[in-house]
């Protein structure tokens, strides 16, 4: 009976039309249907023939065809996509330790999927979880829904999956927070941090501790350099200028610099006179402000690296500085300090780019290239450059 409902029904010229290929048991399960329609299509094509061509309700008894694609699987969850971009890419600790909370909270919500499964559908719906009373729409935006984009981009780069489900997914963001004040010190604040640098240690403290509290204040306010840039210096990176002034590289070989370029900033006077310089000397080669050897926890993981020493160091200022009464919120308690050092170089009137040179800033304009300062042009517009007077 199959056999002449095959042929009948003309059963292999429409699949081939229609581009399907039915596997036998799904051939029969077909054939058994269009059994019992032949006789109803019998008499339609009857009715066509004498002329009736009022409308056949007979076909919406049945379900819309939809054609499945399968979805060739990646053979990765979220969290395997992590390790494996991690392995590729060999991000910053910072980056894989900011991203690390997003993307287990990715492989929870999908429950173990294969990333090839999520739909953008899928990403929508993950990310109207997002925003809570503790969680911004610019924290999910810059953060959970930029890691998952750049990780699925990796995978979709790299032909695991045939597109990225979060690409072009965001969340609305609202009026952002009124501004209350600028981001740079004000008087009494660096004030109070500076003459603290010099006030005795309470209680005991090993000696680079001492010493972070001491110089690195002083070092950011008068280059204007990254806290962290600064906390990883060691003593090679000071050395005198055959013209007699001293300058401090700061360079990823001690540690990590942002956008991976080093650069080479001269030292103000006020620092040199302080005693910067023997202090150095008497640490000799090696870190300045953290123990190289004070580092005992050992963790295999890339996935959750150890936090650096120097990073260490620069969260134990923050605190410090936050002890001391510089309290306000909307300023960083140590980042500031890089907002102050160019205020300060504008109001007196040293050159943009000289600016942007000692805080490693790059400049949009191609132009600027042709005019990056030496740093005996550094050296010559820090004169400018006032003292923090106490």
């Amino acid at each position: 009976m199959r056999a002449t409902v095959t042929e009948l029904g003309q059963i292999a010229p429409f699949l081939r039309e229609q581009g399907i290929r039915l596997t036998q048991a799904a051939t029969d399960a077909f054939l058994d249907i269009v059994e019992g329609e032949l006789d109803a299509a019998a008499h339609a094509l009857k009715r066509r023939a004498e002329g009736d061509y009022a409308p056949d309700a007979r076909p919406e008894r049945h379900p819309e065809f939809k054609s499945v694609v399968r979805t060739k699987a990646a053979g990765l969850t979220c969290w395997a996509l992590f390790e494996a971009w991690i392995a590729e890419r060999k991000p910053g600790a910072a980056t894989v330790n900011r991203w690390r909370a997003v993307l287990r909270a990715l492989d929870a919500y999908f429950e173990g999927r294969d990333i090839a499964t999520i739909t953008s559908e899928d990403a929508i719906g993950w990310k109207s979880t997002l925003v809570t009373p503790d969680r911004t729409a610019r924290v999910v935006n810059d953060v959970w829904l930029r890691a998952a984009r750049v990780a699925f981009g990796w995978a979709s780069e790299n032909k695991r999956i045939a597109s990225n489900p979060f690409q072009g997914i965001s969340v609305a963001v609202g009026r952002a927070a009124p501004k209350v004040r600028e981001r740079e010190f004000h008087d009494d604040e660096w004030r109070t941090i500076l003459k603290a640098t010099t006030a005795p240690a309470v209680g005991r403290m090993a000696s680079h501790n001492i010493a972070a509290r001491r110089w690195v204040p002083w070092i950011c306010a008068y280059t204007g350099s990254r806290p962290g840039e600064v906390t990883q210096l060691r003593g090679e990176d000071f050395t005198r200028h055959k013209d007699g002034f001293w300058l401090m590289r700061i360079s990823p070989e001690a540690g990590t610099v942002k956008g991976g370029q080093a650069r080479t900033v001269p030292l103000h006077e006020h620092l040199i006179e302080q005693g910067l310089i023997e202090f150095v000397n008497s640490v000799g080669k090696g870190p300045l402000f953290y123990d190289p050897d004070g580092q005992r926890v050992v963790r295999d993981d890339p996935t959750n690296p150890v936090q650096a020493p120097w990073v260490k160091q620069r969260n134990k200022l923050a605190e410090w500085v936050r002890g001391l009464g510089v309290t306000d919120r909307n300023i960083s308690p140590n980042h500031a300090w890089r907002h102050t050092f160019k205020r300060r170089a504008a109001r007196a009137k040293i050159e943009r780019r000289v600016r942007s040179a000692f805080c490693g800033h790059a400049s949009h304009d191609v132009g600027d290239d042709y005019e990056t300062p030496t740093v005996e042009d550094m050296a010559g517009e820090l004169k400018l450059f006032p003292r923090y007077e106490l």
